[in-house]
This record gives C-alpha cells, sequence and structure tokens, in this order.
C-alpha cells in the first residue's frame, strides 16, 4: 500500500485533541455524551465515517460502543469470531480503515475508518485512545476494587482524585510549576521530604525537577543507577526511586525521600503515580513530536519511514496469517500423516447430522479401519518403519475416496473414512473394493517389503442414529467383529455386534476381571551417561482380539465409568509380582519404579492403606515406588489429599508431579505439594527444538528443580537430536521412544543387571 503526501494537521489542534482524548473516561462508566464527545473529537481532524469498541466475552463479540457501523459488517465480524483478529487485520488500510489492540479487560480493539490520507494522524489517535483506555484499567483497579490493602486507607480515593487534578493540570501549567504542584500533594499525603526528578545518561545527571539540588551527585547516582526500584536508608532518611519508562524504554526516576518508611497501600499508591507521570510523559513527547514534523523536510522523512514501516507491517502480516494458518491447521490435523484428526472428524460429522436432519439430504457411512498386527510391525521394524506404514496407509486410503469424502487418523493405526451420500450398497461397494485393492499391494519400509492386511467395521446413518458418536461407536464395533471373525474381514454393523462385543465400558470390566490389563515398562535414564536410574509402568490392555491398546486409549473410559481406582491397585499389584522376579538380577533399592495413579486414592486415609497393603501382602517394601500424580486432576483434589501425600512420604514412597507445566497453576504446585520430581509434560519436548518460549520454559523448569532440589525428569524424547538438546541444558534424568519404548516385564532383566552394576543408591535421586 502506498503512502500518499498529506498535509499534516494544525500542532496545537492535534494536541489539543490529544489532550482531551486523555480525560476520556473508563469505557465501563462512560456517558453517552462522552462517547459522542469522543467521536467528535476524532471527526475534528478525521473525517469519521465508522467507529468502535469491541472485545470478546463468554457470549462472543461484545460492542461496547458503535459509531454508522453497518449491522451487516457486525454480523459478518460476529460469525468469523473464531478468527477475528485474523479478519479485523485483514481491514484494507487503503481505504481508510485502522485498527488497534488496546489492553483492556473489556475492550480489546479500535476500530475506526476516515479517508485514506488522514490514516497516519487517526492511527496516531488511535494509539493514544488505547493508552488511555489502559491507564483507565489501572485507576478502576485501585479505585473499583475490594482491595484490603486500599480499603485500609479511608483517603485512598481522595488520594487517587488529588493526583488526577494534578495532572489534568498539565496542559496549561509549565513544566516547574506543574512537578512543584505535584511535590506539594506527596508532602501532604506521604509525609514526603523532596520529590526529585532525574535523568540519568552516561553518568551524566540531567535535573528535570528541581533545577537546584541540595543533595550530594554521588547519592543521587546511587539511587538510579539501575532501571529498577531501589530503596535506601541514609542519615535517617528513606530514599525510594521510581523508574519510569516512556515506550518501554528507560526515561528517567522519580525519587523521592521522607522521615518515615512506606506502607504497602503508600507503595500501591505509587505505583498508581508512576503510571500518570508515564502518562504525562506520552503527552509531552506527542508535543515534541509535533514541533519536529512542522517543517517540510520532516514530513517527506516521516512519509518514507511511514512507505517502510507499512512494507514491514505487510510482510509481518503475511507472517503472522501464515502462522495462524499452520497452528489452525496443526489443531485439527494429525501430525505424522497430515490427514485430519478427531476433532476435525467429529465437526465434519456434526455437520453432516446437521444437514441429513434438517434437509432430509442422503445419508453417509463411516467406514473404521484397523491394521492387523500393527504391533507386530513396530516390534519387528521399530517405530519409525510403523511411522512409515501410517503414512503410506493414509496416502493410500485418500487416494480411494471421492471429492467430497474425508479420511481421518483416530490414533495409533485407527483410521476412519467418511463416505458422503453414501447408504446404499452400490455406493459404499467401489470404495471397499478400492480400499482391499490398494491395500494389498505390498509396502516398502526401510528397505523391507511388507503386506499387511485391515480389518473393516461400516456403520451408516439411519433415522434412529441418535448421535455421530453413536455412529462411530457402531463401526467400531464392526471392526471388532471383523477382528473376532479372523481378521482381513469386512463387518457391515448390525445388532449381533452390540450383543457379542458389549460395551466398551463392560469390555473394560471383564479386562480387569481376567487380568488382561498389564504393566509395561519404560526406562528412565541419568540423561549425563545413559544409565539406568528407574522405570515408569505404563499399563496396557490386551483387548480379546489380542491388539495391545495403550493407555491413553483407555484409562479416560476407566475414569468415566469409576473403575480407574479398580485399574490403579491391578497395575500396582502386578508391579509388585513383577518387581519380586527381578530383585535377584537387579538387587534391592537400587532403582525405583514409578507409577501413574488417579489423585482420587488422595481422598482418605482408607485408600492410602489399600494400596500399601497391597504392597505388604506382597512383600515388596514401599521405598521401591515414586508415586506419580497429574498436575490438573491433583489440583482438584481435596485439601484430604496434602495429608495422604505426607502419610505417603512418611512410608518412603517418594511423589512425582506428572505433566509438569500444562496446568493453571503449576508454580503454586510446587510450593503446595510435598513432591520429590517433577516430570515435563511431553508437550514441551517434541516443541522446544521449532519453538524458543517451550527451550526457554524447560530451562526455567531446569532452574527451580535445581534451586528447590527436586528431580527433573523430562518425558517423549523422540529423536538424537532432543537428546543432545537437553544433555546440553543439563536436565537430569529422561525417558521417551529414543531410549526405549515401554517393554514388557520379561524384556527388562538385562537393562537391570547393568543397573545393578553401575548404578548407587545416590544416583537415584540426582541434583
Amino acid at each position: 500500500m502506498s503512502v500518499q503526501p498529506t498535509t499534516p494537521p494544525d500542532s496545537h489542534s492535534l494536541l489539543a485533541v490529544v489532550s482531551s482524548i486523555m480525560d476520556f473516561p473508563a469505557p465501563g462508566i462512560a456517558s453517552p455524551e462522552d462517547y459522542a464527545r469522543l467521536v467528535g473529537l476524532l471527526d475534528t481532524l478525521c473525517p469519521l465515517q465508522h467507529f468502535a469498541m469491541l472485545g470478546l466475552a463468554d457470549g462472543g463479540l461484545n460492542w461496547r460502543y458503535t459509531y454508522q457501523l453497518p449491522d451487516v459488517f457486525k454480523q459478518q465480524l460476529g460469525r468469523e469470531e473464531p478468527r477475528l483478529t485474523e479478519q479485523l487485520t485483514r481491514l484494507d488500510e487503503g481505504q481508510g480503515w485502522c485498527v488497534q489492540p488496546v489492553e483492556h479487560i473489556d475492550v480489546q480493539w479500535l476500530l475506526a475508518r476516515s479517508t485514506p490520507d488522514q490514516a497516519p494522524t487517526l492511527r496516531l489517535l488511535l494509539e493514544c485512545l488505547a493508552k488511555r483506555l489502559h491507564e483507565t484499567q489501572t485507576g478502576t483497579q485501585l479505585a473499583g476494587q475490594a482491595s484490603p490493602l486500599m480499603q485500609r486507607d479511608p483517603q485512598w480515593q481522595e488520594k487517587i482524585e488529588k493526583i488526577g487534578r494534578v495532572m489534568r493540570l498539565a496542559h496549561n501549567l509549565p513544566q516547574h510549576a506543574l512537578f512543584a504542584q505535584l511535590e506539594a500533594v506527596l508532602r501532604q499525603m506521604l509525609s514526603v521530604s523532596d520529590m526529585l526528578l532525574i535523568r540519568l545518561e552516561n553518568q551524566r545527571l540531567e535535573r528535570l525537577y528541581p533545577p537546584h539540588l541540595t543533595y550530594d551527585d554521588d547519592i543521587i547516582r546511587a539511587m538510579c543507577h539501575s532501571t529498577n526500584s531501589v530503596e535506601r536508608h541514609e542519615e535517617g532518611l528513606y530514599w525510594y526511586s521510581l523508574p519510569l519508562r516512556q515506550q518501554q524504554q528507560y526515561f528517567a526516576h522519580l525519587i523521592l525521600n521522607m522521615t518515615r518508611p512506606l506502607e504497602t497501600d503508600d507503595r500501591l499508591f505509587l505505583d498508581f503515580l508512576r503510571h500518570q507521570l508515564t502518562l504525562l510523559l506520552e503527552l509531552k513527547r506527542v508535543r515534541q513530536q509535533l514541533d519536529e514534523h512542522n517543517s517540510e523536510e520532516s514530513i517527506n522523512q516521516r512519509l518514507q519511514q511511514l512507505r517502510q514501516t507499512n512494507l514491514r507491517l505487510q510482510k509481518r502480516l503475511k507472517h503472522h496469517q501464515e502462522l495462524e494458518r499452520r497452528l489452525q491447521f496443526n489443531a485439527l490435523h494429525d501430525p505424522l500423516t497430515q490427514l485430519p484428526n478427531r476433532a476435525l472428524l467429529m465437526n465434519h460429522l456434526h455437520h453432516a447430522m446437521t444437514r441429513y436432519r434438517r434437509y432430509q439430504t442422503a445419508g453417509f457411512t463411516l467406514i473404521f479401519v484397523d491394521v492387523d498386527h500393527f504391533k507386530q510391525v513396530n516390534d519387528a521394524l521399530g517405530h519409525s518403519a510403523g511411522d512409515q506404514l501410517l503414512q503410506e496407509l493414509g496416502s493410500r486410503l485418500q487416494g480411494c475416496i471421492r471429492q467430497n469424502d474425508m479420511v481421518a487418523r483416530l490414533g495409533g493405526d485407527e483410521f476412519v473414512i467418511y463416505l458422503d451420500n453414501s447408504q446404499r450398497e452400490e455406493d459404499i461397494s467401489p470404495v471397499l473394493n478400492r480400499l482391499i485393492g490398494r491395500i494389498g499391494h505390498p509396502f516398502r519400509l526401510q528397505g523391507n517389503e511388507l503386506t499387511i492386511t485391515v480389518s473393516l467395521g461400516v456403520a451408516s446413518v439411519t433415522e434412529q442414529t441418535a448421535d455421530v458418536s453413536e455412529l462411530l461407536h457402531q463401526a467400531d464395533l464392526a471392526m471388532y467383529q471383523a477382528k473376532r471373525n479372523g481378521r482381513s474381514r469386512i463387518v457391515m454393523y448390525s445388532e449381533a455386534c452390540t450383543e457379542q462385543a458389549g460395551s466398551p465400558e463392560e469390555r473394560l470390566f471383564r479386562a480387569l476381571r481376567e487380568g488382561r490389563i498389564v504393566p509395561y515398562f519404560q526406562p528412565v535414564i541419568r540423561l549425563c551417561d545413559s544409565r539406568l536410574v528407574g522405570l515408569e509402568v505404563m499399563a496396557r490392555w490386551i483387548t480379546e482380539e489380542g491388539e495391545l491398546k495403550d493407555a491413553f486409549d483407555f484409562i479416560p473410559l476407566a475414569e468415566q465409568c469409576g473403575l480407574i481406582q479398580d485399574l490403579d491397585r491391578q497395575i500396582l499389584k502386578r508391579t509388585c509380582q513383577q518387581l519380586k522376579l527381578w530383585q535377584p538380577a537387579s538387587g534391592v533399592g537400587r532403582f525405583r519404579i514409578a507409577i501413574n495413579l488417579s489423585g482420587k486414592h488422595l481422598a482418605s486415609h482408607e485408600q492410602i492403606m489399600q494400596l500399601l497393603t497391597i504392597m505388604e501382602e506382597e512383600g515388596v517394601i514401599p521405598a521401591c515406588f515414586i508415586f506419580e500424580f497429574n498436575e490438573r486432576e491433583l489440583s482438584r483434589q481435596s485439601a484430604d489429599s496434602l495429608t495422604a501425600l505426607h502419610e505417603l512420604r512418611a512410608k518412603g514412597i517418594q511423589v512425582s508431579l506428572d505433566d509438569f507445566g500444562t496446568g493453571f497453576s503449576s508454580l503454586n504446585a510446587l510450593f503446595h505439594f510435598p513432591v520429590d520430581y517433577i516430570k515435563v509434560d511431553d508437550s514441551f519436548t517434541h516443541r522446544m527444538l521449532n519453538s524458543p518460549k517451550d527451550l526457554a520454559l524447560i530451562r526455567a523448569m531446569r532452574d527451580i528443580c535445581q534451586d528447590l532440589d527436586f528431580t527433573l525428569v523430562v518425558e517423549g524424547i523422540e529423536n538424537q537430536q532432543q537428546l543432545q538438546k537437553l544433555i546440553e541444558l543439563g536436565c537430569a534424568l529422561g525417558q521417551g521412544r529414543h531410549i526405549s519404548p515401554p517393554l514388557p516385564g520379561a524384556d527388562i532383566p538385562p537393562l537391570l543387571g547393568q543397573a545393578s552394576r553401575e548404578t548407587k543408591p545416590s544416583d537415584l535421586n540426582p541434583s
């Protein structure tokens, strides 16, 4: 977008408008007359076509104020709420639109439109208004919130009003007189002896107020040596230095000396004063800029700068749009196959169901696809070959469908195909034939040729279908029936599938009763030398069809149907039995077993005793175990959970805080709950090489653990690059598929022999 030369507004007029804008009240208390006056002010310099203040609320968009904004525009923007930022930033500045973000609880954006040649002036005015709205929020919080600190001072409201009156004099008083007024108010309210405004640049003191100082320069320099707040007590005086920042850059120090120390209420009030002074400095900056921009040369330079800024903004906007598009894509697609994930599939199915019921359109069909004996591929060729197989399979499935159909990956080796406008056999059969034909061709995986088979379950929507979740469940049941029939089969859903399989809850209950929920073990190593220091227990479900399900496939179901505690106790019992078999090879106390437990076990003393009884009956000492509790779940437990944790630690059981960083009060959990280990959620590990923020978070967790004497364990190490980076960061312990996948108990003894020879007891809890 090119910027056309324009005559700048009269400096005095612009400054008067800016000054008036800085008196605009908080949006929550502003009257219709205040808004009308604001629009009139903007219109005096920029012929105003449209104006709005808007933000986000629980019910959607909140139009705090609008001026001549068409309802059609508001409705269109409202329908695009999930992409609101993108929609706003796409408004064409060449047509006079200006969009300004705002830091305010009720208002997040200012939206205005004038003539294109007035866009620079309008943008400056919106920036000033945004600063004013942010400042009113600070004042409102001080003046309106039920703050115990402020309520202790009966004069707090009067103090704020006095400061406000002084600041409003800024437009009429010389600088020295204004600061003298401010000093007089502070002397009265806070027993201030002297107020100084000092700028320190290159060790040179610039006395902004007062021009002549009676204090030694060394004392003043000591109060200005840092861009942070400084406090000193010297010769019976209490000195306080508050840095002022203009446009996030250091400007000067407000220095006060007093005969008494500041109270907590006074400190909060001074913070408010600092915000007011910063606002005043911003006004002075506007005045100075206007004086500097009066010459023709300065105007031309500014226009050139605007052109360059516009180019940079356009590039930045494209970058942000691409980043947002990428983030949105990643949220709705499987990272391995790039196919739609469960969330996108369910959203698509809900829309399809709505069309089917509302418009009586042709129905649709789901095909549930599951690879037969997929675990054997991972075990024989490795997980990288398994991933390659899933990628190629996803590509082949996509090649079998039509334009309006969809292939989604639910997780693991499970795929779902959506067939649009397909209920009849003649519509479904051609797709099934193509699937069987293309999947039947051998796959080439890392130099190996492999032929696989799949089990297919088919379910079509009917008038009796309650919702899309039920339809997906029917396709799942039909797929499991295909596996029971011998695999490599196609089964159309019928009531017989439900009768034979039972509900998911029933299948899980049978698995518990028959002992088909078993522990697998993932090694935990010391990263600096790769020594084994422990194992994490991971539950696995051996289905009736012989498939091995990961914990994330059934743990939520166990929690939902109230079986999670029974499941935990069974896994603990099986782990104790396995531990006794290992002890001859490993030696007692050479390593610890970390086991994930539901926070519900912490609800009472009786629950804790059940866990301890299992260990006692199996002849395993509690000191062999680390109990892991999910951070988010732990935070939802009652106060009794804290007592239960202390009880466990008294028995020698250590406690680990799992999935650290995913909750809303992570740091608070460190101080509230007695823990020994902190486990970094694997999502941070997966992103850290491409995300500076995630890398910084891991680095911060490392420092916190070192300072607070916790042991840091990093999960989800999937490749050598991640491992090397964590070693460079100095992280203590780690685990992940790159180190070792979860293994059955029979595969563990060779590793334990190594741990017995190499690991000392002190290695188990490195600092």
